[in-house]
């Protein structure tokens, strides 16, 4: 009889156990992100049907510093989403530079916009995503869950305007 009660204790702790362990929030929170001065900007995820450049991510560099981004990795809520941002890419102080799904399409709209990379071989949800950037170390950098729906601006659903962070 103990041996059956034991053994019904220690089942259902350890199926507690999985139970805190499978529902552990495994969302990132501010203090998962180190501070690099290079930030998620602006989303283009669902555009005008007249006006479509595809998916893109702009990052800047609010920082003093010149940022080298090689080896960096732009995902979105997929970790077998990854574009690896090319060796030597640096990030002057107040630059911005555009990660694009298409570049013809992203160039024949945007001809003047530069820095720009592509093609990053995976779009961001129209119904909502989340975009991440990591640095070299695979240190998340910043991280932005965006939806079509208040308190996101639902404009940027398909009606022109981007997600201007």
């Amino acid at each position: 009889m103990k041996s059956s009660i034991r053994n019904f204790i220690e089942t259902n702790l350890i199926m507690l156990g999985l139970l805190f362990y499978c529902c552990e929030d495994t969302q990132p929170d501010s203090s998962d992100i180190i501070d690099s001065g290079v930030v998620i900007n602006e989303i283009n995820y669902n555009s005008l049907d007249s006006f479509d450049p595809d998916d893109w991510v702009e990052i800047y560099n609010n920082s003093s510093e010149t940022i080298d981004l090689g080896s960096w990795l732009l995902k979105d809520d997929k970790d077998d989403h990854i574009f690896t941002i090319p060796l030597n890419t640096l990030l002057l102080p107040n630059q911005y530079l555009v990660f694009c799904t298409d570049t013809i399409k992203f160039t024949a709209l945007f001809p003047d916009v530069n820095p720009y990379y592509g093609d990053l071989g995976f779009g961001l949800g129209g119904g909502g995503d989340i975009v991440r950037l990591f640095d070299y170390n695979g240190l998340l950098v910043d991280i932005v869950e965006y939806d079509d729906i208040a308190p996101w601006d639902t404009l940027a659903d398909g009606s022109g305007p981007t997600l201007e962070l």
